[in-house]
């Protein structure tokens, strides 16, 4: 099956952002910078080098005798059991389509499994560096999780491929929409009833035979529809308004700007997690008094601040709250 889907590199790489670089007359791009004051409190770069050291491990041999009573509920419940063993917040299964593949990849494999690890999103009211902190962690955590349930299911008996941010052929977002893990918000990310947008995913192509999920659908669209707090927030203005939306294998899909966005999240020393961080679904379903303490702090400083201000950094509190 060979994928379909055009796909943005995330990293300094990333054509775009390089075009973005060379038109600012620039020789580095911020985020990413090695000589800039945050690079000597996190390396980023170390975070990478740790997540691409998966790479070689997604694949490998597969054990040639398979459990007897292989039946797709069965051998579900033990995927998802050791998933969320290995530190998975959630998985969900779906068949593969070209749709979830990036162009120039393909794989003979014919479903694949969703992995979501959970963010602290408690780090919000610890300032931006400890939310990129955070992302990139989580990020290592996606690659060891799906690397490691990979050797699992090739254990049981069954081939087993890992993505992650180290491969990078699966398209994210379609994935786990299939695989039941929430919808899509108008902030371009996808909204899991418990996490929020507040997770990182990976990723395992698979032949074991698995129960497949359904979309799981829960109000978000219809809530984004009247909701603008992602949008005010933005503080280059990249994400548009409500009725500015495309219709995708019959999935309402709102495009951020991705070039005014770059101007916030890689064009600057400082992370920006805004509009995930704002979003009321980190609260609005699981209902936990916790991150709804958290959303309401984290809320009054953002007013104080001034919505589209480019962050509320703790670092730079007195500054910017007086």
């Amino acid at each position: 099956m060979k994928g379909i889907t055009q796909h943005r590199f995330g990293g300094p790489n990333d054509p775009l952002a390089q075009q973005i670089m060379r038109e600012k007359g620039l020789s580095e791009i911020p985020l990413y910078r090695t000589d800039s004051p945050k690079a000597q409190k996190f390396d980023l770069n170390a975070c990478m080098a740790r997540w691409m050291a998966y790479t070689p491990h997604r694949d490998g041999p597969v054990n040639p005798q398979q459990p007897q009573g292989a039946d797709p509920a069965h051998i579900s419940a033990l995927i998802r059991a050791r998933g969320l063993e290995l530190g998975a917040g959630d998985l969900g299964f779906a068949d593969l389509t070209p749709v979830m593949i990036n162009t120039g990849h393909e794989f003979h494999l014919p479903r694949i499994i969703s992995v979501l690890v959970a963010e602290d999103y408690g780090k919000v009211l610890q300032g931006a560096l400890a939310v990129e902190e955070e992302a990139f962690e989580v990020y290592v955590e996606c690659a060891r999780v799906s690397t490691e349930l990979a050797a699992y299911i090739r254990e049981l008996g069954f081939a087993a491929i890992a993505d992650h941010n180290g491969t990078g052929e699966i398209q994210a977002i379609p994935a786990m929409y299939a695989c039941g893990l929430g919808e899509l918000g108008k902030h371009g990310s996808l909204i899991h009833a418990r996490f929020g947008a507040s997770f990182r995913p990976g990723f395992v192509i698979t032949d074991a035979p698995l129960d497949l999920a359904l979309p799981d659908i829960f109000g978000v669209q219809d809530t984004c529809m009247n909701c603008r707090l992602c949008e005010q927030n933005c503080p280059p203005s990249a994400i548009r308004s409500s009725g500015d939306f495309v219709v995708t294998e019959g999935v309402k899909r709102w495009q951020v700007d991705i070039p005014r966005c770059y101007e916030a999240s890689r064009f600057r020393d400082e992370y920006c997690h805004i509009c995930v961080d704002v979003c009321p679904y980190q609260h609005k379903v699981n209902r936990d008094p916790e991150r709804i303490a958290i959303y309401k702090s984290f809320m009054k400083k953002r007013k104080q601040a001034g919505y589209r201000t480019p962050a509320w950094f703790i670092e730079d509190e007195e500054k910017v709250l007086g």
